[in-house]
C-alpha cells in the first residue's frame, strides 16, 4: 500500500471513532435525573463553538488489509466544512497527496497522476477518494476532537472511577473521570463502523487541552491507524485560499 493511500484515511477517520470501553461489570446505570451527561453534553457543545479551526502536522500510521506504512501529513481545519490534508513522502517529503475542500467543492491532487480531480461536494465524497463514510462537516468536527453530541437525552453509565459512557442509538460518547471526551463509537444501525480513542493530552496556547493522539479502528474492511500530532495550532486565521489547490500560488 502506497504512503498515500494508507496516510490519508488517518486524518478523516477521526470523526467517525470510538473505543473499547471497561469491561460491562464496571458500569452502572445513571439515573435520569443525574445532570451529569447534561453537563458534559453541554460542555462539548460549548467547546465546539469555540474551537473552530486546526492547522496541524501528523506522523501517521496505518495498517490494514493492503498492508501498512506511515506518513507525515499536514492538516488544515475550519468549521463547518473545509479540509486541507497533505501527505508528504520521500527523503524531501514532497507533496504526495493533496485534498481540499472549501465545504462547496474539493479538489484532489496525487503525484502519480498528471492535473487534478475536483467535483462537487456531496454527502459521500471522502468516502469516494478516501474510503470514508464522513461528510466534510462530521469530518471538520471530529478532526478538532468536538464531535457533535445528540440533544435528545443518552442511555448514561457510569464505572468506578467516574468516567461516564453516554450512549445513543447511532454513536457513544465516553468521558473520562476529569470530564474529558475520550471516545467515541459510530454505530448507526447497530453495526459498528468506526471507533477511535484520544489520548495525550496537552495544554494548547489557545487554552484548554487537546489530544495529540488518536488511535483509529475501522470494520469491513478491517483496518488501524495511529495518529502522532505536531505542532498543534488552535484557531488560527486561515485564508478561503488555503482550501482550494489551484490558483492558490503554493
Amino acid at each position: 500500500m502506497s504512503r498515500a493511500r494508507a496516510a490519508l484515511p488517518a486524518l478523516f477517520a477521526l470523526a467517525l471513532a470510538g473505543c473499547a470501553t471497561a469491561p460491562a461489570a464496571s458500569w452502572r446505570a445513571l439515573p435520569a435525573d443525574d445532570p451529569r451527561p447534561a453537563r458534559l453534553t453541554a460542555g462539548l457543545r460549548a467547546l465546539a463553538a469555540e474551537r473552530h479551526a486546526l492547522r496541524a502536522s501528523a506522523r501517521v500510521e496505518a495498517a490494514g488489509p493492503e498492508g501498512s506504512g506511515f506518513s507525515r501529513q499536514l492538516l488544515l481545519v475550519e468549521r463547518p466544512a473545509r479540509l486541507r490534508v497533505e501527505v508528504l513522502g520521500g527523503l524531501l517529503e514532497q507533496r504526495v497527496l493533496v485534498l481540499a475542500t472549501d465545504g462547496e467543492r474539493y479538489e484532489l491532487y496525487r503525484a502519480e497522476q498528471a492535473g487534478f480531480e475536483s467535483g462537487e461536494v456531496h454527502p459521500g465524497v471522502l468516502d469516494e477518494v478516501a474510503g470514508l463514510p464522513l461528510t466534510p462537516e462530521a469530518a471538520a468536527s471530529l478532526l478538532l476532537a468536538t464531535p457533535r453530541a445528540p440533544e435528545d437525552a443518552p442511555v448514561a453509565r457510569v464505572d468506578e472511577t467516574g468516567a461516564l459512557s453516554l450512549a445513543w442509538p447511532d454513536q457513544t460518547l465516553d468521558f473520562d473521570a476529569q470530564g474529558r471526551l475520550v471516545a467515541l463509537a459510530f454505530h448507526p444501525g447497530a453495526r459498528d463502523v468506526l471507533r477511535a480513542r484520544w489520548s495525550e493530552w496537552r495544554e494548547s496556547a489557545a487554552g484548554g487541552a487537546f489530544p495529540h493522539r488518536l488511535e483509529l479502528e475501522r470494520f469491513e474492511p478491517e483496518a488501524h491507524w495511529r495518529l502522532d500530532f505536531r505542532h498543534v495550532e488552535l484557531n488560527p486565521a486561515l485564508a478561503p485560499e488555503l482550501f482550494r489547490l489551484r490558483g492558490d500560488g503554493r
